[in-house]
């Protein structure tokens, strides 16, 4: 096993420097500011605006998936390089990546700015959201939360109406459940999206992830409940489910391929584009089934190693957090501008804001905790376990607990 892991962390190493070494290549020959961003529609309409904030040339953007493009932040950030300089960040990885001391302060450009791009249009709860220690890390773009998916025309047909409860959910899934269709999509590849889903279940059914002294409770009699119910679910679920993140979910529920389910806000301008989906018109949205859904306020930060000039940066991005590219980019995403979301065009220009409102007020960020994406790695890990039958549910959650415990202790969170 010690031989395993060592030429593990070799090729992971070896994979680090080939990556760096590209990156800083590629910049240089640019000389560009470099954005690394998860790839998905919202992020693409804003960096897109980074682009154009700039002359031709002068902003370089590379998108990929959300737990590629934290694991090459981290390797970056960690070697202290300057081969990124703005990287986008949701809610708990923003922690993480301040708390190491990983990001610039913005605090100074924020006042001097300030009245040149209405940042006082950012309501307090959002700044308090990019903020961490008492200073402001990021520039936010979007707030995110998820909505539950469902095709209204098979409901309508089957004479039921949206479900509320997860045992309502359920038992439509194995109604809907079909050879030619799933009856819900389930995005349960680790890490980012796994942890999604189950703090869905976690929230609606059980009792959370930590009591007030940050001791695990997501392995107590609701916990396993609520893992159970997310194995259980699981028989409706698309093949290959395991391996499947909002991408792939996103298309199963495009093409047909399943009826309903749980996904973010900025996936669903998707389900009526006529060149993607074969559903146009057919989803609908409401609230997650007994709430506790994820919601998050996410952003763009400058690197603390970034050699470029933290001026232009920050203007690049409170270009494409304006007030009038927030106005297009509603869309996509739920813009943490109060201007923009006291519109009231918006809920007749996009039919899901409704349920992303109400989906605001029922649901729950990720734990305020800087080290949270690690405890989702241990955790999205043994709950595949029991998904997958490798383990006991209550057995899975147990050992899953006693590591998080340990990470938590050994990080002074119970001195």
């Amino acid at each position: 096993m010690t031989n395993r892991l060592s030429v593990t962390r070799k090729v992971k190493g070896a994979t680090a420097a080939l990556l760096l070494s590209s990156i800083a290549s590629s910049a240089v020959a640019q000389d560009a500011i470099r954005v690394i961003s998860h790839r998905q529609p919202a992020l693409e309409y804003y960096t897109q605006q980074m682009i154009d904030a700039l002359p031709e040339g002068r902003v370089s953007v590379e998108l990929m998936p959300i737990d590629k493009q934290l694991e090459l932040a981290s390797i970056t950030m960690s070697a202290e390089s300057d081969a990124i300089d703005v990287l986008y960040l949701n809610d708990s990885s923003f922690r993480r990546f301040a708390s190491n001391g990983w990001l610039e302060p913005i605090d100074d450009l924020w006042e001097k700015y300030q009245d040149e791009y209405d940042l006082d249009d950012f309501p307090q709860s959002v700044i308090d959201a990019v903020s961490f220690d008492g200073k402001i890390y990021a520039m936010p773009i979007l707030t995110n939360t998820e909505l539950f998916f469902y095709r209204k025309d098979l409901l309508e047909d089957a004479g039921v109406a949206p479900p509320q409860t997860m045992e309502e959910y359920m038992a439509l899934a194995a109604q809907l459940d079909s050879a030619r269709m799933a009856g819900t999509i389930m995005s349960l590849k680790p890490v980012d999206a796994a942890l999604n889903e189950a703090h869905w279940y976690i929230n609606a059914i059980g009792d959370g992830w930590f009591d007030a002294n940050w001791k695990p409770i997501f392995n107590n009699a609701a916990g396993v409940e609520a893992i159970t119910k997310l194995k259980e679910m699981s028989e409706y679920a698309p093949r290959g489910f395991t391996a499947h993140a909002n991408d792939e979910s996103t298309i199963n529920l495009q093409q047909g391929l399943a009826a309903m389910g749980l996904q973010w806000f900025t996936r669903a301008a998707a389900m009526d584009n006529p060149e993607q989906s074969r559903v146009v018109g057919q989803i609908d949205w409401v609230a997650p089934p007994g709430g506790g859904a994820r919601v998050a306020n996410d952003g763009f930060a400058i690197s603390a190693f970034s050699s470029a000039d933290r001026e232009e940066m920050f203007k690049m991005m409170a270009e494409a957090a304006s007030k009038e590219s927030m106005q297009e980019g509603a869309k996509y995403a739920m813009p943490p501008r109060l201007s923009v979301l006291e519109n009231a065009d918006l809920a007749q220009q996009y039919r899901w804001y409704p349920a992303a409102r109400a989906a605001l007020e029922s649901g729950k960020a990720f734990p305020a905790m800087p080290d949270f994406n690690d405890v989702g790695e241990i955790v999205t890990r043994h709950i595949l376990r029991a998904v997958t039958g490798e383990a006991e549910v209550q057995e899975a959650l147990d050992q899953a607990a006693a590591e998080t415990e340990e990470l938590l202790a050994s990080r002074g969170y119970y001195n």
